[in-house]
């Protein structure tokens, strides 16, 4: 007990802190810990990250990811893409029914070039007082810079996992330095920028999470949201899936005890 108390008093928690808060199974450590991210959740203020309402506006994807369900060899789902007249009215109406930021999200869809992207934020802001988040995966720089200028006032990115050999079996998109790299220039833009990593993919062990969870702070962030692995029921350092995703927040929350961390399904 000494020792998971000397953690928790920590401002700052090493990879092996983390490591140690994840794979702890004794039930009255446990409770202690999520006592201890239930604390932080309750005093950090709600910004218009955590209000968001989100706008799917295409599940068309070039990418073929193994995680996600949009992926292109996925052929049991069925495609959709709103025009952008579509996209704009549904984002009026959510501002007219209060809401004060939007989250439009697709896959790695062609028919969204730039012009059209940066079309939709600038004629959702000439009518509406309301923040704009994007999240459309890893895009050119060329692409963020236009579309920051039409008004995006955040960009969501996941960095997937920070080990190599879990990178690599997701299939995602371009490369683990890639991402982290395009976060560094979206920040340069005067974006919030928001990340995280997928947890519960197979394989993965709590060490792998903290080393996520570690990194994920040292990125400095607006926002934290991780993704969960929903494909395959699986087991993690002999943690049950949904355990290993609930602890993988809980613990997130406490490294991050300045910022709101979430979980998403936002895995492009």
């Amino acid at each position: 007990m000494e020792k998971l108390l000397e953690i928790l008093n920590k401002s700052k928690l090493s990879k092996e802190d983390i490591t140690y808060l994840l794979s702890e199974n004794d039930v009255e450590k446990r409770a202690i810990i999520q006592k201890a991210s239930a604390s932080i959740i309750s005093i950090i203020p709600k910004d218009y990250h955590s209000l968001e309402q989100r706008i799917d506006i295409s599940n068309y994807c070039n990418a073929d990811c193994l995680f996600c369900k949009s992926r292109n060899s996925n052929n049991k789902i069925n495609r959709f893409r709103l025009n952008r007249e579509e996209i704009i009215k549904k984002a009026i109406e959510l501002h007219k029914n209060g809401c004060n930021s939007i989250l439009l999200h697709s896959g790695y869809d062609n028919y969204y070039n730039t012009d059209r992207i940066a079309y939709i934020i600038y004629s959702i802001k000439q009518i509406a007082k309301i923040k704009i988040i994007l999240s459309f995966g890893l895009r050119e720089l060329e692409e963020y810079k236009e579309w920051k200028i039409a008004g995006a006032d955040s960009y969501y990115l996941n960095i997937i996992s920070k080990n190599n050999n879990l990178y690599n079996e997701t299939n995602s998109w371009n490369s683990f330095e890639n991402r982290v790299e395009h976060i560094a220039e979206l920040k340069k833009l005067g974006y919030n920028v928001g990340s995280g990593s997928i947890i519960g993919l197979p394989n993965q062990t709590c060490s792998d999470l903290a080393e996520d969870i570690y990194f994920v702070k040292k990125l400095n962030l607006n926002y934290v949201d991780f993704c969960h692995f929903n494909s395959v029921r699986s087991v993690h350092d002999d943690i049950d899936s949904e355990e290993f995703i609930r602890r993988g927040i809980e613990v997130s929350q406490i490294v991050n005890a300045d910022t709101n961390v979430r979980l998403n399904d936002l895995i492009n």
